[in-house]
């Protein structure tokens, strides 16, 4: 969650963008743009594990409950 946080923190403090940016200042920004989405690609993937682990041990749960 904390890559997350920074990744916000970072947008925030950005100051509007330039009417015209510079090819250099535009190669960055995409750079930090395929970053970003690369983090957030990274922290979907880490949520849906998340999810599916937690529906394994609510079913082995259940499935111990049964057996009692």
């Amino acid at each position: 969650m904390s890559r997350l946080r920074r990744a916000l923190s970072r947008l925030a403090g950005r100051r509007s963008r330039p009417t015209s940016p510079s090819t250099p200042e535009l190669a960055r920004v995409e750079r930090e743009l395929a970053e970003l989405r690369s983090e957030l690609d990274e922290l979907r993937t880490e949520t849906r594990r998340a999810a599916e682990l937690y529906d394994l041990v609510f079913e082995r749960l259940r499935g111990d409950e049964a057996v009692r």
